[in-house]
C-alpha cells in the first residue's frame, strides 16, 4: 500500500505535462506576401489551442492568429508586412492543452528583406488563407483595425471590448 501512495504524486505530475512546440523559424521574409508559421505541437493530453502571436518588432502590443491543424503541424498565417513600415516581425507560438497547460516559444525575429536578399521566404502559398486571416487584439489600446504596417486586405480583425 505504501508504495502505492508514493508513486501516486509521481504520476499525476506526469500525466499533465505543458504542451512541447518544435518550430524552426525561418531567416527572413519579404515585404508584401503573407507570411505561414508552421509548428509541430505535441502533448499528453489533447491539443486545445495553438496561437501564433507577432507585433511590427518594437511595438508595444502582439497581435494572435489561430493555428489550424494541417495533418503534420499546426500553420497560421500572419497578414502581409507593408514594405518600408515594418522591418522586422517579431512572433512566439504558444501552445495550451485541454488541462490548461500552456507553453510558448522563444521570441523570434523574421527580418522583412527584398526579394533579392531572402531566398526562402515563408510566405502563405494559399490564397483562401491569405484571403481569411483573423487577428485578435491582445489589448483594448490596439483599438479596432489591424496593427500598423500590416496589410489589411483580407485580414478580419476582432478588437477587445472596452468598458
Amino acid at each position: 500500500m505504501a508504495v502505492l501512495l508514493l508513486l501516486a504524486p509521481a504520476l499525476a505530475s506526469a500525466a499533465n505535462q505543458a504542451p512541447e512546440i518544435d518550430h524552426q523559424p525561418s531567416l527572413c521574409t519579404v515585404p508584401a506576401k503573407a507570411i505561414s508559421v508552421c509548428a509541430t505541437v505535441t502533448d499528453d493530453n489533447q491539443v486545445a489551442r495553438v496561437r501564433l502571436f507577432f507585433r511590427r518588432a518594437g511595438d508595444t502590443y502582439y497581435s494572435a492568429v489561430d493555428m489550424a491543424f494541417g495533418g503534420i503541424s499546426f500553420c497560421g498565417t500572419i497578414p502581409a508586412p507593408r514594405e518600408g513600415k515594418v522591418p522586422t516581425v517579431e512572433y512566439y507560438v504558444q501552445a495550451i492543452d485541454e488541462q490548461y497547460e500552456a507553453s510558448r516559444t522563444s521570441t523570434f525575429q523574421l527580418p522583412v528583406q527584398s526579394d533579392a536578399i531572402c531566398e526562402f521566404p515563408p510566405i502563405e502559398k494559399d490564397a483562401s488563407r491569405r484571403a481569411s486571416i483573423t487577428v485578435f487584439a491582445t489589448h483594448k489600446k490596439q483599438g479596432k483595425k489591424v496593427p500598423e504596417g500590416f496589410d489589411p486586405a483580407g485580414v478580419r480583425f476582432v478588437a477587445l471590448e472596452t468598458k
